[in-house]
């Protein structure tokens, strides 16, 4: 509610909102306040103020309902409407993962800057994006206050806002020269002003000073009065002040992470031309960047010592680079299974794909160690892939399908605990799927290219376009014969 609303009037509200929600029949239980707001994850501490208020509501388990929690909260607002006398309403799940307003956009500025006339572009723009509701933001407007200034010269009498402020406030709150003590407590002998005087500005005004020698000056002569209306709160990031403008979107019409990366360009452009005005990413918009800036060290990291695994086994540089070329095509299978399942991709839905990696590499392995064993038979690169495909397509299949089967019940499982987890899942498998399919096909074709261009090089290297291509698992000597026919000839004899 806006600032210095009476507990009350919050109250109201409030029990509007109880009461509709109390008709929603998945709804088990329910805690409402009035006046204070409470940390429910308990990461940071709770508030109380008379405008503000608290609605909690426990859902049935999700096994026994048929509609999700965003529909839930779809229905109240529907049936809640517009409720003009509230600055803003938000409605949020308890759910894993960065939390807060869907939408969150902090605007610091340097001292004068406008940042009143920035915040009221950020939410022209936000406005423009269909499904955005509740947008506000933390600027909230204090109580109206009387500010006195000294005035030129109040300085030569002896006058500084010190002493000024203490006189003024002993006219107001009054003071305590003194303190004795009590039977069971110390008792405070507080000197003030009438009622007449302290609950009139005009009285105040017609009040008398003293200067530090004892002298009786008028308050209007030595101090300029005005009233003003002071903010509620004042928030500064890196010494300037800063104000944060929050929505919330409607998931079944538009998704938060599409709606913010559209909305920051748009946003820096509203405030190109406002000098001493930027945008800083904050909230949950920082926490995902933060997120996802981690994954692809992650992922190099997971890839750089599979490389360094299956180099050491191969004893080659580039066959782990053929072998590794199936994770790639994993993610083909990835966003078919969330497609075909109908689940969002997540954060836990990539870091699946990095387990996804190191599972893939295996059906190549079993490949590419009997492609190995076929070379030392002496067998060409063509002959050696069809005979390594003939061989080990019952090896492959087997190690995908007993891997898929193991993930099934977790995808199929809809119990609320797993439902972080079935993304992860549908990552591995469908990604496991795709990869063995195309392992059998593309691998051998990957082989054979690799052989192409090291021929090209070695012709290109020694300028003999006749020369046989190098197997490295035959010896040396072994290649001279094949080098010059006649020699065989003459071994034979």
């Amino acid at each position: 509610m806006p600032i210095g609303t009476a507990v009350g009037r919050t109250d109201d509200v409030v029990a509007r909102i109880e009461a509709i929600a109390l008709k929603q029949p998945e709804i088990a239980s329910i805690y409402a306040q009035s006046g204070a707001i409470d940390s429910v994850d308990g990461a940071s501490a709770g508030s109380a103020a008379s405008h503000i208020g608290q609605i909690i509501l426990e859902l049935t388990p999700v096994e026994t309902r048929d509609r999700t929690s965003g529909e839930i909260s779809q229905a109240i607002q529907d049936e809640l409407g517009e409720v003009p006398e509230a600055k803003s309403i938000r409605m949020e799940g308890i759910s894993g993962g960065p939390g807060g307003p869907a939408l969150n956009f902090t605007i610091s500025g340097e001292p004068g800057s406008p940042l009143g006339e920035a915040v009221q572009r950020v939410k022209d723009v936000l406005g423009q994006y269909e499904g955005v509701y509740s947008i506000s933001d933390d600027a909230d407007s204090g109580k109206r206050e009387v500010r006195y200034t000294l005035r030129d010269g109040a300085s030569e009498l002896g006058f500084t806002r010190a002493n000024l402020g203490r006189q003024i406030q002993g006219m107001v709150f009054g003071l305590e020269p003194f303190t004795f003590a009590g039977d069971r407590e110390d008792v405070k002998v507080r000197v003030t002003t009438n009622d007449r005087v302290r609950r009139s500005l005009a009285q105040l005004e017609q009040q008398f000073v003293f200067t530090p020698d004892g002298r009786a000056v008028p308050l209007t002569e030595v101090a300029l009065i005005e009233e003003s209306e002071t903010d509620a709160t004042v928030r500064r990031l890196d010494r300037n002040r800063a104000i944060s403008v929050t929505a919330e979107v409607n998931r079944d019409v538009a998704n938060p992470d599409t709606v913010a990366a559209a909305a920051s360009p748009a946003i820096e452009t509203a405030l190109a031309d406002l000098n001493g005005v930027r945008l800083i990413p904050r909230g949950r918009q920082k926490d995902i960047q933060d997120s996802f800036e981690s994954l692809p060290i992650g992922m190099a990291v997971a890839a750089g010592l599979i490389y360094v695994v299956l180099a050491w086994l191969f004893g080659s540089f580039t066959q782990p680079l053929i072998v590794m070329m199936a994770i790639p095509f994993a993610t083909i299978g990835m966003i078919w299974g969330h497609m075909i399942l109908g689940y969002s991709m997540t954060f836990l839905s990539l870091i699946g794909f990095i387990a996804l990696a190191g599972v893939v590499v295996n059906d190549s392995l079993i490949f590419m160690e009997f492609f190995n064993e076929e070379r030392r038979k002496g067998l060409t690169v063509r002959a050696a892939g069809i005979a390594a495909g003939q061989a080990r397509v019952r090896a492959i299949l087997l190690t995908t399908v007993t891997t898929v089967l193991g993930l099934t019940p977790l995808m199929l499982e809809q119990s609320f605990q797993a439902k972080f987890l079935v993304p992860m899942a549908i990552t591995i498998a469908f990604g496991l799927l795709s990869a063995t399919g195309i392992i059998l096909l593309t691998l051998p074709s990957l082989l054979m290219v690799l052989d192409d261009l090291a021929h090209v090089a070695r012709i290109a290297w020694t300028g003999r376009v006749g020369m046989p291509r190098h197997n490295p698992f035959i010896p040396d000597p072994e290649l001279e014969l094949l080098d010059h026919p006649e020699r065989v000839a003459d071994a034979s004899r």
